[in-house]
């Protein structure tokens, strides 16, 4: 029977990290499939996080980050040493393609770019890019909001969106993006939901709950009892979330089929490896807590984002 695939990030680093003979947290990043009928496309792009090992991947236009930039520049390694995506011209054997991180920085929009160059977005603000060209490498950054990867393997289409609430349905942008001016078929569309914070961590007040519910359908549920919260101004926030519910059902609406869609089960608020240390970094874990008087720029910096690409 078809239907949405359903994975473990999580499981997906502990495998590695037994293959690898490494601890859990010596891993900073993981790459994994896209699915097509119900089945991991073993060829073609693949969609790729970092993990809280890798410190924080935070980008701005005007800041300089060099945990992101080595980092970078280690996974630009690796994808030379790997498998050649037959995009160079070498006709020697030898792989000569130049590969380039293409970065956006992120204002909570369902604004998406169409790259054909490296330098397309250069201090332009958004939230999602979508290319054909092989060897650039979206990357966009996220923490709790979902990080949602598209791949056309027939026309070999690929991009990242950063999915925050005010931003749900940028998938969708994307989507139309490939078809209206890529060509693509639904058929041929593959869609990866990341890790973000899970329904269980996601509280919201009532106002948010009827937003969701009437612009995404069914994807809030009643909290009761002591586990009730509230906002520092009084809100209950007495309704739970789920983002991949939500972003399911933009999906479905555009006829992508189920078992082209494949989600992380994993929570960047509370996945944590069988030793209790946290797989991802998360605003709600590292940042939410602090006080009011804290300023954004402060609160931001407090917790650490992760890096979704394609490559």
């Amino acid at each position: 029977m078809s239907g949405i695939n359903y994975i473990s990030v999580t499981g997906a680093v502990e495998n590695k990290a037994r293959e690898s003979d490494l601890k859990n947290n010596d891993i900073k990043y993981i790459t994994l499939p896209f699915y097509k009928n119900g089945k991991p496309l073993s060829a073609g792009k693949k969609w790729g996080i970092t993990l809280l090992a890798a410190n924080s991947m935070r980008f701005r236009w005007n800041e300089v980050n060099p945990v992101r930039d080595n980092l970078f520049t280690q996974i630009l390694t690796d994808i030379k040493s790997g498998v050649c995506t037959g995009s160079c011209s070498s006709s020697k054997g030898e792989c000569d393609c130049k590969y380039s991180f293409v970065p956006l920085e992120l204002i909570h929009s369902k604004k998406v770019y169409t790259l054909k160059s490296k330098n397309d977005t250069l201090n332009l603000q958004g939230d999602g890019m979508i290319t054909d060209c092989k060897t650039l490498i979206p990357v966009v950054t996220v923490s709790d909001c979902v990080p949602i990867f598209l791949y056309d393997c027939q026309k070999e289409v690929f991009g990242v969106v950063h999915s925050g609430w005010k931003g749900t349905g940028i998938i969708g942008e994307a989507i139309k993006k490939a078809v209206d001016e890529f060509g693509s078929r639904m058929q041929d569309i593959c869609i990866a939901i990341g890790p973000h914070i899970c329904e269980k961590c996601y509280c919201v007040d009532e106002e948010r709950h009827n937003y969701f519910e009437e612009n995404f359908g069914p994807c809030t549920a009643k909290i009761n009892g002591e586990k009730i919260l509230k906002t520092s101004d009084g809100k209950l926030l007495n309704y739970s979330l789920s983002l991949t519910k939500a972003n399911i059902e933009v999906i479905k609406s555009l006829n992508i089929p189920e078992d082209n869609i494949v989600a992380a089960l994993d929570c960047t608020s509370c996945s944590v490896f069988p030793d209790g240390s946290s797989v991802f970094g998360s605003y709600r874990r590292q940042a939410a807590f602090l006080p009011p008087e804290v300023d954004a720029d402060t609160r931001s910096r407090s917790m650490c984002v992760q890096a979704a690409f394609v490559v």
